[in-house]
């Protein structure tokens, strides 16, 4: 046993947390480190100034000064400041309600960061480096007001944002308010790579068929394969997509094709292809989440799309700029239609309601709220007077559409029972005469689009079929289903039909950028 003299004494800091306040207070303090334990691992003489004891000490130091240095951030490795793509997350979350480009509440638009520096009525919402002043900030912590009243946003009952969001914005001001950084190229999301043990079916998404009817456009998952109806086994697919391609179409005079796709929670996309040889004109982005919705103005002018964002953009079919954003859904906008004339553009979305915008101004001309659950399909009649829709209550209306649809000037004519499921997808004919619609009971139906007078049942499908085309100068349905079969049926009989070959041959295919394959 070691005598009372000889007994260890423990370090003064020892009951102190390790951290880079006590190691520096350790540096700076080195006359007391012969009574700690690792100055009395070095059994030296306690009182004695030995060059050992010395070097000792300074060994100690250097160690010490390393162990605080790593605990210090190198330059170009502090935490970079708050940027506004945090800021516009949550501005998507909490005030876009409120103030999207559409009937902004004061003026007040924060889509974008040009809108948002631009400010609203009253005036500029942000100053730059100084959070406390800025009117924004002023609004959500609830110091703003107006009329001798506080007024706090969101307003009401509305979720407020947390002590962390407001401190999200009051950073990025503080920080200057800089301007988003340039893009450097699509986001991509990181999941686990797992082989699939068989063979995963390749589902049909879409289906669209040229004005020409000579290619039918499929759909399927980050492709779109174009197949020619009238030569047995000729195809090419369209690869280069991320995510599924949710919706296809032509353009007026057939020779490019759109096709719609995105990641979801991250961006959307429209790809624009040149039939004749495959090759990618190119790539439009602007959403802020995967498209579900495509369509080509009568024209061919415009390019219309509708997103899970719950916005809807019209674009140059050209130039693939955008024009003009819609804003109104509070759900994900499922389906779009112009009615012939190209002045009004129809919207279904999963808000339960059905929409027409005036194509020229994007002005909401009228919300058709009579849909009981979500609306999956709308197609405009040949003559444009009626509009059709189907959704999830699986039901199809009818609305009786005026020349300028005004708010209460479009009547609801029609509710018919329709399916045993929610309705999928309504094309119509070329001539208009017929209406397909199919739904989640697997059945697919043709009506008589005048009378709404089933004409024929089609057998009962393998799986889902959310595709529906016609073809052969509008002898043929095209069915496209869920487990990524492709069925033909005459529309006369029902009875199934051969047209082509309905899967692709490999050998035939040629992928975007590849030497010309003839599909005329």
């Amino acid at each position: 046993m070691n005598r009372p003299s000889e007994r260890r004494q423990p370090c003064p800091r020892e009951s102190q947390p390790w951290n880079s306040r006590t190691r520096l207070s350790a540096l700076l303090s080195i006359g007391s480190w012969p009574r700690c334990a690792i100055l009395e691992s070095s059994k030296l003489p306690i009182n004695r100034p030995t060059p050992e004891r010395v070097a000792y000490q300074l060994l100690c130091a250097f160690m010490l000064l390393l162990l605080f240095c790593s605990t210090v951030p190198l330059q170009g490795q502090t935490p970079s400041p708050h940027d506004y793509a945090a800021v516009d997350a949550i501005f998507n979350q909490h005030c876009l309600d409120c103030h999207a480009s559409q009937d902004a509440e004061g003026q007040f638009v924060l889509e974008s960061y040009e809108a948002l520096m631009k400010g609203g009525e009253i005036g500029p919402a942000i100053l730059p480096g100084r959070s406390g002043e800025s009117l924004l900030v002023k609004m959500i912590e609830g110091r703003f007001e107006k009329e001798g009243k506080k007024k706090i946003m969101p307003p009401g009952k509305r979720k407020k944002l947390t002590p962390e969001e407001i401190a999200t914005i009051k950073g990025w001001i503080d920080g200057g308010a800089p301007a988003p950084a340039a893009a450097t190229g699509p986001k991509e999301l990181v999941v686990p790579r797992i082989e699939p043990k068989v063979a995963p079916r390749n589902p049909v998404n879409a289906l669209a068929s040229s004005p020409a009817d000579e290619i039918l456009a499929i759909a399927r998952y980050a492709e779109v394969e174009l197949r020619a109806t009238k030569q047995v086994n000729q195809s090419r697919t369209l690869a280069g997509h991320t995510g599924n391609v949710n919706a296809l179409a032509f353009s007026a005079d057939g020779a490019q094709v759109f096709s719609a796709a995105g990641q979801p929670g991250l961006f959307g996309e429209v790809r624009q292809w040149n039939v004749a040889d495959g090759k990618l004109i190119r790539v439009i982005q602007g959403h802020k989440d995967a498209i579900y919705a495509l369509t080509v103005s009568p024209d061919g002018a415009i390019l219309a799309t509708g997103s899970y964002d719950q916005k809807i953009k019209l674009w140059d079919a050209a130039t693939g700029k955008e024009t003009r954003t819609l804003s109104g859904h509070n759900g994900c906008v499922r389906d779009l239609a112009f009615r012939p004339d190209g002045k009004i553009l129809a919207s279904a979305s999963a808000d339960r309601t059905v929409k027409l915008w005036d194509v020229m101004t994007g002005e909401r001309r009228e919300t058709l709220s009579q849909p009981i659950k979500e609306v999956h399909s709308v197609a405009f009649s040949v003559d444009g007077k009626r509009l059709f829709a189907g959704g999830a209550d699986n039901r199809i209306r009818v609305w009786e559409i005026s020349e300028n649809a005004a708010e209460t000037t479009n009547p609801l004519v029609v509710s018919k029972f329709a399916h045993e499921g929610a309705i999928l997808k309504l094309v119509f004919s070329s001539d208009g005469k017929l209406l397909l619609s199919s739904a989640e009971d697997r059945t697919v139906r043709l009506w008589d689009a005048a009378e709404m007078k089933e004409r024929v049942l089609l057998e009962k499908q393998p799986d889902w079929a959310p595709a529906l085309a016609f073809v052969a100068g509008d002898t043929v349905a095209a069915v496209g289903r869920l487990d990524g079969s492709v069925g033909f049926y005459n529309v006369a009989t029902g009875t199934t039909v051969s047209l082509g070959n309905e899967t692709p041959i490999q050998q035939k295919v040629v992928r975007a950028g590849q030497p010309n394959l003839d599909l005329k």
